[in-house]
């Protein structure tokens, strides 16, 4: 099989797969590879590497959950978008690492494992590519995708209780350290909605469970393209309010 020029560049230094380094005695989770920001030029803007270090997390003490969708704006219609979780914490209880820096979140976004250099496409490149759960901060999550992708954040609280909150974060905890190298991305399939459906779907209700597919077998499009996502997340009452918080993107630095 010809392997073409990108596919023989290193993985890109903005992704890092997850760690599992155990539990401690008072029920944290503690795991390494979680970006926590990405390195700047001196103007501001972002380079392709990322800072990653550990994470303590306590599951039992999350508060929220939500869907965050990014549009991608410089694409036709926004299309497709990106979808990843929010997870936010007690004010006593926020993810920390092991030298005492501190956030208020911890975001979970499902992506393909890009290479050096690469851009997503949606049509899918000329090899399959796996995917990777890339955990970061979120903090890190809105730098992603304001000011490194220069795209908006739209954030839907879920309706979930705490019960189910708690069980989702750790359902994604668990998927997140997972070997994911031989498991390849699909835009229907395999992508960031799918399987942040298939995690959702873990946890509520059968009669709350986000079908993926018609009655046909096809595929649902609020199911698969991550812009149109939250009206399906709605027609399962899974949103507590339809109208989301809008996190603007920044602006390129003057040249």
């Amino acid at each position: 099989m010809r392997i073409g020029v990108k596919n023989q560049q290193p993985w890109s230094a903005l992704q890092k797969a997850a760690t599992d380094l155990g539990q401690t005695r008072d029920g944290l989770v503690h795991l390494d590879g979680v970006r926590w920001d990405i390195e700047n030029n001196p103007d501001g803007s972002t380079i392709e590497k990322g800072v990653f270090r550990d994470a303590y997390i306590h599951p039992e003490k999350v508060t929220d959950v939500f869907l965050c969708i990014k549009p991608f704006t410089e694409k036709p219609g926004n299309l497709p978008g990106h979808a990843l979780l929010k997870f936010a914490f007690a004010s006593d209880a926020p993810v920390r690492d092991s030298q005492g820096n501190e956030d208020s979140g911890l975001a979970v976004s499902v992506e393909v494992h890009f290479k050096q250099g690469q851009d997503y496409d949606p049509v899918g490149g000329q090899e399959p590519q796996p995917i990777l759960y890339q955990l970061g901060t979120w903090s890190d999550a809105i730098e992603k995708a304001t000011v490194h992708d220069r795209n908006p954040l739209k954030i839907y609280k879920l309706k979930l209780d705490q019960e189910q909150k708690v069980a989702l974060l750790k359902e994604r905890l668990q998927a997140s350290v997972q070997d994911h190298s031989q498991d390849m991305y699909h835009p229907v399939t395999n992508s960031c909605l799918s399987t942040l459906i298939d995690g959702v779907n873990r946890v509520v209700p059968s009669h709350q469970q986000i079908a993926r597919v018609d009655a046909n077998g096809d595929p649902e499009p609020q199911a698969t393209i991550p812009l149109w996502s939250p009206q399906a997340f709605r027609r399962y009452n899974l949103l507590e309010k339809p109208i989301p918080e809008v996190i603007p993107a920044k602006p390129r630095p003057q040249a």
